[in-house]
């Protein structure tokens, strides 16, 4: 096997997972993360040679967040996603108290997410879900440090209020 198959092969095994968690945290179902997963993975495939090891990771995080974003503005997107999300409340079972809280809240942070700015959710989810640093987010997003700051606190003042007002309403409804 060649050595530049080795070497993505490594590249996939070692940030898939965050791959596919900054898809979800755009907005992305499950099944649309996987597909787009593999999109990015296929554009690091085409341009290999061109990325330095040192930057794959925040190469894949910034091809992400453009996957998403193209995928989220897409008219097949939009129509696929709103049939899913119907099939989704209908299938719910009930689960365990403890595992019920935890996709409670779950479910909380992606409805507080979307209220988010798309500029505000990409530095919070890098900074705040990915444990990113301020550096590394403001290379992946190509933006000065000073507005990742800045971008940063809107987001997190911004998803406090919408915390709240989802979980008034939430509480509401019982």
């Amino acid at each position: 096997m060649p050595q530049t198959d080795l070497r993505l092969r490594a590249a996939v095994s070692n940030h898939v997972a965050l791959v596919w968690r900054v898809l979800r945290r755009t907005g992305l179902g499950p099944a649309d993360a996987e597909d787009a997963s593999q999109d990015v993975f296929w554009v690091l495939a085409q341009r290999f040679e061109d990325v330095p090891e040192r930057a794959q990771k925040s190469f894949l995080v910034s091809t992400a967040l453009r996957v998403a974003s193209d995928r989220k503005h897409s008219k097949w997107h939009r129509s696929v996603s709103a049939g899913l999300d119907v099939e989704a409340r209908v299938s719910d079972a009930p689960l365990p108290d403890e595992a019920l809280e935890i996709r409670r809240a779950g479910a909380l942070l992606d409805e507080a997410l979307a209220t988010l700015e798309e500029f505000e959710r990409s530095v919070f989810v890098l900074a705040e879900l990915e444990q990113m640093t301020r550096a590394e987010v403001a290379e992946v997003l190509g933006i000065p440090e000073g507005t990742v700051a800045s971008r940063l606190k809107r987001a997190r003042e911004s998803l406090e209020i919408a915390v709240r007002r989802l979980r008034s309403r939430s509480r509401a409804v019982r």
